[in-house]
């Protein structure tokens, strides 16, 4: 069974008051140690949709094995392979590693209530697949030979077939798609040539504005709304329509589909003047906002009401400490006796997941809920 704690956030209130003694609480923190694989010892999280489904990998003896947790906290083994997303459906791509040593093949599979689709592009070796949409479709890059592990060419798993992409050529990146599956990647020439992210919509691909500078791209997100963000050069960016803003000229943008949300809301870390990163969110893609959470911070996630969950490793410079920004302030969100606490994703109802240590040393999958007397908007 889940082991929850229960800790009482206590935050300054930005007013202040007179005879104050102590300060109010805005939110609960409720954390959940999820339940483990037997023989595996050290289990950490991927993501979490609304539905509460949390999905994740096992290590110890033995090949990397992907678990799902129910909503109610039961642990389900998805076989061996890294899981790397799920949707709104409670599809699970997982990806796993049939030789990491040659021949090269990595082959993707969609897993559902017990049901699992192979979806390994036919004669490929190496495949690369990271993202799947709410309507189950997988965009992949994959080497056409066993032989092989270079990215040269690109397709779409569309639900019953694949669709293949007008682009060749190592190496092709594939970050990210939205459901109405617009993919954005990028192209890194093996030895010299032409670096450029492109978009693709339906099978036709075209190139994003580009940005001074030699570096690659590595684009992190696209929205409903077509806008993208992501980084080069120690520049975070910001794609809508045919052109691209600098959201910070030194930052980065958070890795992963929650670097952005629907309302434009970007998050992940910027430099300041003293050289220490801190915790950062571009509203609507405006001017940067630093959340006021200790530094060195970062930023990883922020979901469509604006909460954003990040870390900072002030306290400690080999241990990350978890927290959730709200309206201005924010909420340490604990740990299970240990002194790391790094947090991944959080979906819209307030449930955040990541892992923590125990007092031991033990990493564990964890699941926070922050209830707060403010109802969901």
């Amino acid at each position: 069974m889940p082991k929850t704690r229960v800790l009482q956030a206590a935050l300054a209130l930005a007013v202040v008051l007179p005879l104050v003694t102590a300060p109010a609480a805005w939110a609960e923190v409720r954390i959940t140690e999820l339940p483990g694989l037997p023989d595996h010892p050290t289990h950490r999280t991927v993501g979490v949709n609304d539905l509460g489904q949390v999905i994740g990998a096992a290590y110890g003896n033995g090949p990397v094995r992907g678990v799902h947790w129910t909503p109610g906290g039961a642990a389900v083994d998805l076989g061996a392979g890294n899981p790397r997303a799920i949707n709104q459906r409670g599809q699970v791509l997982v990806v796993e590693a049939k030789s990491s040593v040659g021949p090269y093949v990595n082959r993707p599979r969609i897993w559902r209530a017990g049901e699992v689709v192979d979806i390994t592009p036919p004669g490929s070796g190496w495949v690369g697949a990271e993202v799947i949409n709410d309507s189950g479709q997988v965009p992949m890059t994959y080497s056409t030979s066993s032989s092989g592990y270079h990215q040269e060419r690109a397709a779409v798993w569309r639900g019953d077939e694949h669709e293949a992409l007008p682009l060749s050529e190592p190496h092709l990146f594939i970050d990210a798609i939205n459901d109405a599956g617009v993919v954005v990647g990028s192209k890194l020439p093996m030895f010299a040539g032409d670096r450029y992210a492109f978009r693709c919509e339906g099978v036709t691909c075209t190139r994003l504005a580009t940005t001074p500078g030699t570096g690659p791209y590595e684009l992190s997100a696209i929205n409903e709304a077509g806008v993208v963000v992501g980084n080069k050069d120690g520049l975070a960016l910001r794609w809508e329509g045919d052109s691209v803003t600098v959201l910070s000229p030194d930052g980065r943008v958070a890795r992963g589909p929650q670097a952005i949300n629907e309302r434009g809301d970007v998050v992940g870390v910027t430099t300041d003047a003293s050289g220490v990163r801190r915790a950062t969110l571009w509203p609507g893609g405006g001017k940067p906002v630093v959340l006021g959470v200790p530094g060195p911070a970062e930023a990883v996630a922020v979901n469509d009401r604006g909460d954003v969950l990040g870390w900072s490793s002030a306290d400690d410079p080999d241990a990350a400490r978890a927290f959730l920004w709200r309206d201005g302030k924010h909420v340490w969100l604990g740990s299970l006796g240990g002194a790391h606490s790094l947090p991944v994703a959080l979906n819209n109802r307030g449930a955040a997941v990541g892992e923590s240590t125990t007092a031991d040393g033990t990493i564990k999958a964890v699941k926070w809920t922050v209830v707060d007397e403010r109802p969901l908007r």
